[in-house]
């Protein structure tokens, strides 16, 4: 059993980042161009535009943390620099 709890995680967390960050990064890029009237017919929304705005920046914060989580280990190593708490390091 434990190792369809292992796959069911994967899967999830791979449904979520692999399909679910394009799709919030696509959702902010139609939103900001929704928001600036360059959607052919529709008038300038600036909170449609702001809205993109956080979406896409969303999506970059979450790549960013990711990367960081990555090489977590690495950095503590060479730089003994810990951005994340300590329960995340090995001993």
């Amino acid at each position: 059993m434990d190792i369809i709890t292992a796959i069911t995680k994967v899967l999830a967390v791979g449904l979520i980042l692999g399909a679910g960050l394009p799709a919030l990064f696509a959702l902010g890029m139609r939103a900001e161009a929704a928001g600036d009237g360059s959607i052919a017919g529709r008038p300038a929304n600036p909170a449609l535009k702001y809205l993109g705005y956080f979406l896409i920046g969303l999506a970059a914060v979450v790549i960013v943390v990711g990367i960081l989580w990555i090489t977590r280990q690495t950095l503590n190593y060479y730089f003994d620099l810990k951005i994340f708490p300590d329960f995340a390091y090995k001993k």
